[in-house]
């Protein structure tokens, strides 16, 4: 059984069965959506936007989480108490079959999820991954997000509902939706870019929206 951080993007493909798609109307979905940040919340995601420029060369993966992630998580707010909340450092594992039909298990832990529950996650929807100095980056982020995803399309059932997922390498963000067997990943966004930072703002605020219409 081969854990989360030691799958690659191809060989997920491969491996899976599942298809990288240039363009899906999902992701333009998500693209397209702006909402208007509140002055406070326009005074909190520059506090972070500034420190984030600073220090982007400097921060290991506790600093980017401390003092970036966790700042712009909590200004989205993924917690709702009796339907879902955020769960770090989450473990968890869903049995599925490869592309020739074999059984496989997909097991392993992920930065965050967004998921039903209270103490386990229970159906997910979101996932935030690998958090890298630029400098320092080994595995593959985006293989690892997409086993997770995968896990994560199994353990929901069949409900059909896409799995939204984001990594960052440093100060870039990028987006990935897992619908049925084909992805997508978004371009790179620039979290010390102001505008670029509201826009990362917005699609995580899309997926709590999306998270409300589906628990």
């Amino acid at each position: 059984m081969k854990t989360f951080e030691k799958w690659k993007t191809e060989e997920v493909e491969r491996t899976f069965g599942i298809k990288f798609l240039r363009k899906m109307p999902l992701m333009n979905d998500w693209l397209d959506f702006a909402q208007s940040l509140t002055a406070e919340e326009e005074k909190i995601a520059e506090k972070q936007r500034s420190l984030l420029q600073e220090f982007a060369d400097f921060w290991n993966e506790e600093d980017m989480k401390m003092f970036f992630i966790s700042p712009i998580l909590q200004l989205v707010d993924f917690y709702a108490l009796d339907k879902y909340r955020a769960f770090m450092e989450a473990t968890f594992e869903a049995n599925l079959t490869d592309a020739q039909g074999n059984p496989c298990t997909l097991r392993g832990r992920v930065e965050m999820v967004v998921a039903t529950g209270k103490q386990d996650p229970q159906i997910p929807f979101f996932f935030l991954n690998e958090y890298k100095a630029q400098r320092k980056v080994i595995a593959d982020p985006k293989g690892q997000l997409l086993s997770a995803m995968l896990a994560a399309q199994a353990k929901n059932n069949g409900l059909n509902l896409p799995i939204y997922g984001m990594y960052n390498i440093g100060q870039l963000c990028f987006f990935v939706i897992l619908a049925g067997k084909e992805y997508v990943t978004s371009k790179a966004f620039d979290a010390t870019d102001k505008d670029e930072l509201k826009k990362i703002i917005n699609m995580l605020q899309y997926v709590k929206a999306h998270i409300e219409r589906n628990v």
